[in-house]
C-alpha cells in the first residue's frame, strides 16, 4: 500500500520531500548532551538512507536551486536530506552513512557556535543535570528533579519557556543557570564541529548553509536584529568556506517563530529557498519557497512509517503553511 502511495508522487511535477534531522547518535555516546535532540540512532538512520537511495531520488541543494531557477527540473520523488545545528555526530555518523548511499546533505549551522559551543539549550540540559538538590528553582518556575524522568521534563519545560521570551532575556536566564551549575572542567567545544571540519565536509559535497548567527528565534527579536543575524550567518559561512548558497533554515521553525515580514526579509537579502519545521512536503512550483515544510524524524519512527511520510498522502493531512 505504501508503494502505491509513493507512486502517486511520480505524477507531481517539482515535488520535493525535505527530511529534517538534528542528531544521529546513541545517548550513551554523549550523555552530556540532551537526548531530546536525537532524531535517529545510527542503525535507524542507515536504514532510512538506504530506503531513500533505493526508492527515491536524493537531490542536493544545488539541484533544488537549479529547479527553482528553471534550469533543470527535479526528478519524481525527490528527497533532500537536511540536518540542523552542526553537532559533531554529523561528521562521525551522518556523513559517512549519506556518503555510502550517494546522498548530499545540507547542514544548517548557527555560526556563533562553530568550534565553541555549547548551544543554549544544551546549557539548560547541563544545568538541570548537574543541579545538586531535588528541586531546581529558576525565574521560570521551580521543578522537582529527583529522577531522570523529572529532569527530562524540567529541561523540556524550561526550553519551551525560554523560547517564548525575548531572546536576550532568555539567554540571561540560561547563562546564569549554566554559570552556577555546570561542571567547572567541562569542555564546551567537544560536541560542535569546527570550521576546519566544516571545510573538509564542504569539499566532500556537503552544503553548509545559514541558520542565523546565534540561533535566535526571529519572532523574538527586532526585525533589524533579525536581518543582522541572517546576514552575519551567511557572510561568515562565505568567508570561512568560500561559498554560501542562498538557502536558509529558520531556528525552531514553527509558525510562531517567524512572520511574513521575515519571509520578505529573506527575499530582500537574496535568499531563494528556506525551510521550516512545519510538517509536510510541497511542490517547488508554489509561492512558498521561503517557508518550505519539512518532514521530521524521531527515534521511535518505524521504517514503514518513515516510508509513509515520504508520500503525497501524508502531505495532504500534514501540510499547514501559513505564509
Amino acid at each position: 500500500m505504501i508503494a502505491f502511495f509513493q507512486n502517486l508522487g511520480q505524477y507531481l511535477k517539482g515535488y520535493l520531500y525535505v527530511l529534517a534531522y538534528h542528531r544521529v547518535d546513541e545517548y550513551e555516546n554523549r550523555p552530556w548532551l540532551d537526548p531530546e535532540l536525537i532524531s535517529a540512532e545510527p542503525a535507524q538512520f542507515n536504514s532510512q538512507m538506504r530506503l531513500v537511495a533505493e526508492k527515491y531520488h536524493p537531490v542536493s541543494a544545488e539541484d533544488v536551486l537549479n529547479a527553482i531557477r528553471g534550469e533543470q527540473p527535479l526528478p519524481p520523488n525527490s528527497v533532500l536530506v537536511t540536518v540542523d545545528d552542526g553537532y559533531r555526530d554529523f561528521s562521525e555518523v551522518i556523513f559517512p552513512i549519506t556518503s555510502q548511499y550517494g546522498i548530499k546533505p545540507v547542514l544548517f549551522i548557527p555560526t556563533a557556535y562553530v568550534g565553541r559551543g555549547p548551544f543554549w539549550w544544551e546549557k539548560l540540559f547541563t544545568a538541570v543535570s548537574n543541579y545538586p538538590g531535588p528541586e531546581i528553582s529558576t525565574p521560570l518556575g521551580s521543578f522537582s528533579i529527583r529522577t531522570r524522568a523529572e529532569k527530562k521534563q524540567a529541561t523540556r519545560h524550561l526550553t519551551q519557556e525560554v523560547k517564548k521570551l525575548p531572546f536576550e532575556q532568555g539567554m540571561q536566564i540560561v547563562d546564569a543557570l549554566y554559570h552556577d551549575f555546570s561542571p567547572r572542567n567541562s569542555d564546551d567545544t567537544r560536541s560542535i564541529l569546527t570550521w576546519d571540519e566544516l571545510r573538509v565536509l564542504a569539499r566532500s559535497g556537503v552544503t553548509v548553509a545559514a541558520h542565523t548567527h546565534t540561533h535566535a528565534l526571529l519572532s523574538r527579536i527586532p526585525i533589524e536584529l533579525a536581518s543582522q543575524e541572517i546576514r552575519t550567518s551567511q557572510e561568515t559561512i562565505h568567508r570561512e568556506l568560500g561559498q554560501s548558497l542562498p538557502i536558509f533554515a529558520y531556528p525552531n521553525g514553527k509558525p510562531e517563530d517567524f512572520t511574513a515580514e521575515h519571509v520578505d526579509l529573506l527575499r530582500d537579502l537574496g535568499f531563494i529557498f528556506a525551510v521550516t519545521t512545519v510538517e509536510g512536503s510541497a511542490s517547488l512550483s508554489n509561492e512558498r519557497l521561503l517557508c518550505f515544510p519539512r518532514i521530521g524524524v524521531w527515534p521511535g519512527l518505524s521504517l514503514s512509517a518513515f516510508h509513509y511520510h515520504l508520500t503525497p498522502v501524508y502531505r495532504r493531512f500534514k501540510q499547514n503553511l501559513v505564509y
